[in-house]
């Protein structure tokens, strides 16, 4: 044992505001799809959407599955993604 605290894995889950839904996450059925709508470098995870929807739902998000996202900005750059990375690896 290094003496060191554990460290507790968690998921963090990016929303963002919707005009009809409010509150809303994304879920993509392919890495293609996420790619396509919201850009290249995006941290992503697999998981099932049961379990995620019952949880966003607790929250009060709704979880939108294959979104078509108005063209635009990139929501990660591959900066911010490299940045986020060493900073969840402390």
């Amino acid at each position: 044992m290094s003496g060191r605290p554990a460290r507790v894995p968690f998921i963090v889950c990016e929303l963002f505001a919707h005009p009809a839904h409010g509150t809303v996450a994304f879920a993509f059925t392919t890495p293609d799809k996420l790619v396509e709508a919201l850009g290249e470098a995006q941290p992503w995870v697999a998981a099932s959407i049961g379990p995620l929807a019952e949880a966003m739902d607790e929250q009060g998000v709704t979880v939108l599955l294959d979104p078509r996202v108005a063209p635009g900005e990139p929501n990660w750059r591959p900066e911010d993604l490299a940045a986020y990375a060493r900073e969840v690896r402390r």
